[in-house]
């Protein structure tokens, strides 16, 4: 088994740390996983421990490589979720990372606009000016808030590139997550230095830009103490997670399409031409003239997650006594609900949203509520809302695109549920194939790494190859129409409150919070 070459993945997720051992094959030899916890202490604000970042990753590689022979792991690659944390000269974090999910930045949004043009910064980036999903909004909160951060910062890093610069000392940033930024020129990909001028930011603040899969480092004789990796392993700048998520389930080529299902979940297509529908996020792919458009939906992972930790307190017991997946026992009992819940609509806006919306004020919602639902309805109504979320991505994809998706691939760790799968496959009325790893974040980029220092000269066939597929699912056509009656209803819900939303979120602000 252990003959020939490894590669090494590694994704920086939004709850925790995931490391996998690859032969050039896609076989997966060994995988580690680390959670962390999100510091939420006022209302709006996510926080991630960037130490805790290092600690898991370090904890999740040696959990990966545990029996194997370091030495023949020629590559590794990073990829991550969205984050920003300044760090001083040795990498080390200043403060804790202030995350996607956080809504603090809001007011200097509209600072942006008004110095830069909303017109301007789509034109140049490829991305609406919007908080959270984009660091340029909580780089000049930090300037503005926290100044003594702000001029004591050596650098503003992404997960991903705060990860590899603990492992080779080198300050990288990919040019997928450079798009994430707002600071980027999605086309020419390189810094936009208009944009630093006008705003009063040192370009030196922002680390190198490079492709992704560049050869930025090597592992240093620290981290190799630290990780049990073999010092002098080359390092890629790596990618962000969902396009780690685009090699991972071989998604590509223009016309592909995938669905990625972690915290927040990732509608997504490779594009060919620099078309860039607002409504998206839009970044760059690996080959130079082809880019990728995502539909960012926050509300999907995490509020099963929710719903774990708030609700189902008996399943988290059961499934500690019986040593079963809690989140096993909270499908199958939405499984046993009808479809829809008996009526009981969700709106996954538990976090704000992105994709197709776009509002950070927006909240969840349960409409329908009566005496008559069950744990099992509300459950059910859980797993719809993200479902029906992403069919209101699909949708819009298809109308931006000029194409029709015939079908999707799906992956991620909620792939492994076959009652989500198959009601995400029912609400689309399309086909779905679940793929067999459950982390395809990190198998790209492992196979991104492979990529980069030459193991595979073509990246479409490498992923062709190395892609597993497992479960398709078809949809079944009496649940599709029920679906189908409903998912008009769950679109006209939320214009319907979404007036009262900023409202709500303007009382519960802690003071100083807004102008």
């Amino acid at each position: 088994m252990q003959a020939g070459s490894y590669l090494l993945g590694i994704d920086v997720g939004g709850t925790g740390c995931k490391a996998a051992v690859y032969t050039l094959d896609g076989e997966c030899l060994g995988e580690g996983y680390e959670e962390y916890a999100m510091i939420s202490i006022a209302p709006g604000q996510a926080e991630h421990d960037a130490e805790g970042w290092w600690q898991a990753a370090t904890s999740a590689v040696r959990r990966a490589i545990w029996g194997l022979d370091a030495a023949r792991i020629r590559a590794v690659g990073v990829g991550c979720t969205n984050g920003l944390v300044a760090v001083d000269r040795r990498g080390h974090p200043l403060r804790p990372a202030i995350m996607l999910w956080d809504q603090r930045a809001l007011p200097e949004v509209e600072r942006m606009r008004a110095a830069l043009g909303a017109e301007q910064i789509q034109a140049v980036t490829g991305n609406p000016a919007a908080p959270g999903a984009y660091s340029l909004p909580t780089i000049l909160w930090l300037k503005h808030n926290e100044p003594e951060t702000f001029d004591a910062a050596y650098k503003f890093m992404v997960p991903g590139g705060y990860l590899v610069a603990r492992l080779t000392g080198e300050f990288t940033i990919d040019y997928s997550r450079a798009c994430t930024t707002l600071l980027f020129d999605i086309r020419r990909r390189e810094w936009y230095t208009p944009f630093f001028a006008a705003l009063g930011i040192p370009r030196e603040k922002l680390p190198r830009a490079v492709p992704s899969q560049e050869v930025v480092g090597a592992i240093t004789a620290d981290a190799a103490a630290m990780t049990g990796l073999r010092s002098g392993t080359p390092v890629i700048a790596g990618c962000m997670d969902t396009l780690g998520a685009a090699l991972g389930s071989a998604s590509v080529e223009p016309g592909d399409s995938f669905i990625i299902m972690g915290t927040a979940a990732r509608v997504s297509a490779p594009l060919a031409r620099p078309q860039f529908d607002p409504r998206f996020m839009n970044c760059t792919n690996i080959q130079p003239h082809r880019w990728l458009a995502i539909g960012a939906i926050n509300g999907v992972g995490s509020s099963l997650r929710w719903l774990r930790d708030v609700v189902a307190l008996d399943e988290q017991r059961q499934a500690q006594a019986e040593g079963n997946d809690v989140y096993d026992l909270i499908t199958a009992q939405a499984g046993g609900a009808p479809p829809g819940a008996k009526g009981l609509v969700f709106l996954p806006y538990l976090s704000g949203e992105r994709t197709p919306i776009w509002n950070p004020y927006a909240r969840g919602v349960l409409f329908g509520l009566t005496l008559g639902h069950s744990r099992a309805d509300l459950f059910r109504a859980v797993l719809e809302g993200p479902a029906f979320a992403i069919r209101h991505t699909v949708e819009l994809l298809e109308r931006t695109s000029g194409t029709t998706i015939a079908s999707l691939r799906v992956g991620g760790a909620a792939a492994r549920s076959a009652v989500w799968v198959q009601i995400i496959c029912d609400v689309l009325g399309k086909p779905i194939t679940a793929l067999s790893g459950a982390h395809i974040e990190v198998l790209g980029a492992a196979v991104l790494a492979g990529f980069g220092v030459g193991l595979y000269p073509d990246l479409a066939r490498a992923t062709a190859h190395v892609v597993e597929a497992g479960i398709r699912y078809e949809p079944t056509p009496d649940v599709h129409a029920v679906y189908d009656r409903l998912f008009p209803l769950y679109l006209r819900l939320y214009p319907s409150v979404a007036p009262y939303f900023q409202e709500l979120v303007e009382l519960d602000l802690p003071q100083g919070w807004v102008r």
